[in-house]
């Protein structure tokens, strides 16, 4: 799948992050030199010296004490990812899908990027089935995150017409459940039992759902999502498979922190 071009946000991003950086490394640096300084000095000497006192103990404190160089970069890293993380999570709350199972009404939703050639990914559906049968007030969405092989964005295009026709949980059972290669003759057959409207498996440009891949593609950018599967649990990144014990214990803790 193409993906979008981020040649200018990048370049926008690098000015904006390096001039946060000498923010934060000045913020940091006058928190540690400004007391040092009043308690040698009177405020009269500082106020008179301040440019020149400054900036030569900043010099020396920053060959001194290289770490602080360290500490407000991975403060800005960890600012900057957790801003990033709310921002798509805002965008997964505000999205329109209609690739859901389980109770579309429940109080904790689980979000799965997922891929339909991952082999974790299908092993992780039958957990996924047990949760979805011993809490029915869990709602699943999933992400089709297609990262694996040409296959795997025809078959997410075949999963998005079908979840725009109401039909995205036998489509996408049927796939989680193959064992075999996912070729062009599977997808079609699929497409015709389940009468799948508008999907023309040569036909990708001209396929309003590569539109959802792409934003789909950009959200787990956002997260930091690199593999399939990967789940969000009440704000929450689970990377990777996870057990049905486990995926409860993130649901109670995320009610938990919906109710506190």
């Amino acid at each position: 799948m193409e993906k979008p071009s981020s040649k200018t946000k990048s370049s926008a991003n690098s000015a904006i992050g390096f001039a946060l950086i000498i923010g934060i490394i000045i913020g940091f640096l006058v928190d540690q030199v400004v007391p040092s300084l009043n308690n040698k000095t009177d405020n009269s000497t500082i106020n008179a010296n301040i440019d020149t006192d400054l900036d030569a103990t900043i010099e020396a404190y920053i060959v001194n004490h290289p770490e602080a160089i360290e500490a407000a970069l991975i403060a800005l890293n960890d600012a900057r990812n957790r801003q990033n993380e709310l921002q798509a999570i805002n965008i997964l709350a505000a999205g329109e899908d209609t690739t859901v199972m389980g109770n579309p009404d429940g109080d904790i939703t689980i979000y799965e990027f997922s891929d339909y050639n991952c082999g974790y990914c299908k092993r992780a559906f039958a957990d996924l089935l047990d949760v979805l049968a011993e809490d029915g007030n869990v709602r699943l969405v999933i992400k089709e995150f297609p990262i694996l092989a040409e296959s795997s964005i025809d078959a997410a295009r075949l999963a998005l017409h079908a979840g725009a026709q109401a039909k995205f949980e036998d489509i996408h059972s049927e796939l989680m459940d193959w064992r075999g290669a996912i070729s062009n003759d599977l997808l079609t057959d699929l497409a015709e039992e389940y009468d799948i409207t508008g999907f023309d498996i040569n036909d990708r440009n001209n396929d309003p759902m590569m539109d959802i891949l792409r934003q789909n593609y950009a959200l787990g950018q956002q997260f930091g999502i690199d593999g399939t599967p990967a789940f969000i649990i009440g704000g929450k990144i689970y990377p990777g498979a996870i057990s049905s014990k486990d995926m409860l214990i993130a649901i109670n803790e995320a009610r938990k922190r919906k109710n506190s």
